[in-house]
């Protein structure tokens, strides 16, 4: 008997036009409907890669082991039907093997846009409640003000654009904050990913030009601890010198993929 099994979207990257304007996809040349863009789509229409997608090129060591762990116990979890092709195996395998990661992206999507529509006042769905609560709370204890929400960032001069979840001003200083769905263990401190603190710099460049007079943080949602909001905050001085380690990666980038999306040229 064939198995079904949830397809997972393993391709991360996402783009922007020149101006901002997301093109995570495209139109099919051919039928109607759309697919995910490539490569290959933004050297021909000149678009910009997220910052998330400039991280791509880089090792992650703890997190390959987290999913090579996941890959095993998704192969002792799953069946072969009989005379099952390998490709098709192989493929149910991958896909069991992302879906706890598939799962935390859509509560954290789901929190994401809760908390952006509890500023304008609409009252979160009940399950996301023990999320939203607190961490608004926390946001109005910091004094904001001049808010701006998801907005686009573009840096044509390294090349890369992103949506920011939240830029205000901060005791008269720029602040960027990012939020971050975790799951947390009680009593163990809540410590920032490789390059989580590079997104905010270069999230900050590109929404300023400039570090000076800048803050960046990131704020973590913990989704098994309910209530438990922890931050990261990231001084001037520390975001120029993730700013100069975001440069490093651009020119990477540019190098391994074989195209400067600075240039306008459409190469």
């Amino acid at each position: 008997m064939a198995t079904i099994e949830k397809q997972i979207d393993l391709d991360g990257s996402h783009w922007y036009t020149r101006e901002g304007v997301p093109a995570y996809t495209i139109k099919k040349a051919k039928g109607e409907g759309e697919r995910n863009t490539t490569l290959r789509d933004a050297r021909k229409h000149g678009l910009l890669p997220s910052v998330t997608t400039l991280f791509g090129i880089m090792a992650k060591p703890g997190l390959d082991r987290w999913k090579l762990n996941k890959a095993i116990q998704a192969t002792i979890d799953t069946p072969r039907d009989a005379e099952e092709p390998d490709e098709r195996y192989h493929k149910r395998i991958l896909n069991k093997s992302f879906e706890e990661t598939s799962e935390a992206a859509e509560l954290g999507t789901k929190i994401h846009d809760a908390i952006d529509a509890a500023f304008d006042g609409k009252e979160p769905a009940k399950e996301l409640q023990q999320f939203v609560g607190p961490t608004m709370k926390y946001l109005s204890s910091l004094g904001l003000t001049d808010i701006v929400r998801e907005g686009t960032i573009v840096n044509l001069q390294e090349g890369y654009a992103g949506r920011v979840d939240l830029m205000a001003k901060y005791k008269s200083k720029n602040i960027v904050i990012d939020f971050k769905t975790k799951k947390t263990k009680e009593g163990v401190k809540v410590t920032p990913f490789d390059f989580q603190a590079t997104q905010i710099a270069a999230y900050a460049m590109g929404a300023y030009g400039t570090l000076d007079n800048c803050y960046g943080a990131n704020v973590y949602i913990s989704t098994s601890e309910p209530g438990r909001i922890e931050t990261s905050v990231y001084d001037e001085d520390k975001l120029k010198d993730e700013y100069d380690l975001l440069k490093n990666i651009t020119g990477i980038w540019r190098h391994l993929k074989k195209y400067d999306p600075r240039k306008n040229d459409k190469n």
